[in-house]
Parts: structure tokens; C-alpha cells; sequence
């Protein structure tokens, strides 16, 4: 049976990490996701930690942008299993770039379809 917990170890939260990220990571659109990656140079804990970003001039109130973080969580806690690469080291930031609310069913289509492609992505950033 697939693990889906989601606990602090998943999460992308150190400050070299994520200024790593965003200065050196390629990033991939599945709209109204943008997922921004880049290898990761840890050598213990997940394979993939995440983030996700959901901007206040995108979704001004903050009871949408809760909503839409709740929704992107979700859909990468029932997904990640697609990644199942334990070579696949990388972090990750999800971030939103709609500017209304997204049914679920739409988020997680578009989850499974960035997350599908993710090992693929990061062996190719890792051989160049």
C-alpha cells in the first residue's frame, strides 16, 4: 500500500534550498500549475521535497489562496506516487498562475501530469 502522509520531511523549507531553486531551476507549465525544479544536493531524507506558492496578486483573498494550497497539496499527496524514482532527487515548487479558483479535478490532471514527467526532466538536468 502507497505511503500517503505528507509530514514535514516532504516539504521544501531551508532558505539556501529554495534561493537554489529559483536561481538555477528550469520550470515546466501545466496550466494553472507552474512547477519550477531543479536537482537536489542532499544526500539523506525524501527523494523530492516541495513548496507551493500561491501569489496574493493572483488570488487576493486569503480564504482562495488557502483553498487552492489545500487543493495543489492534495493532489500531490495522492500523486507523488509517480515519481516512485528513488534516484529522482529534487526539489520542487508548485506555483499557482491562475487568476480565479481551479476545481480539484483540474489541479490534480494537471498534478499527474507534471509529476509523470518529473524523473524524466531531472535525468536530463542531472546528465548536462
Amino acid at each position: 500500500m502507497a505511503e500517503y502522509s505528507l509530514d514535514k520531511t516532504h516539504k521544501l523549507c531551508s532558505g539556501r534550498a529554495i534561493d537554489r531553486l529559483f536561481a538555477e531551476g528550469k520550470s515546466q507549465v501545466a496550466y494553472p500549475l507552474r512547477m519550477v525544479y531543479a536537482p537536489s544536493m542532499r544526500r539523506e531524507g525524501r527523494p523530492v521535497q516541495f513548496m507551493i506558492t500561491i501569489p496574493k496578486k493572483r488570488i487576493r483573498k486569503a480564504v482562495g489562496r488557502v483553498l487552492m494550497r489545500r487543493r495543489i497539496r492534495e493532489a500531490y499527496r495522492l500523486n507523488r506516487g509517480l515519481i516512485a524514482d528513488d534516484n529522482c532527487r529534487a526539489d520542487v515548487a508548485f506555483i499557482y498562475i491562475a487568476n480565479e479558483l481551479t476545481p480539484y479535478s483540474l489541479v490534480e490532471r494537471k498534478m499527474q501530469r507534471l509529476l509523470a514527467g518529473l524523473p524524466e526532466l531531472i535525468s536530463k538536468t542531472v546528465e548536462k
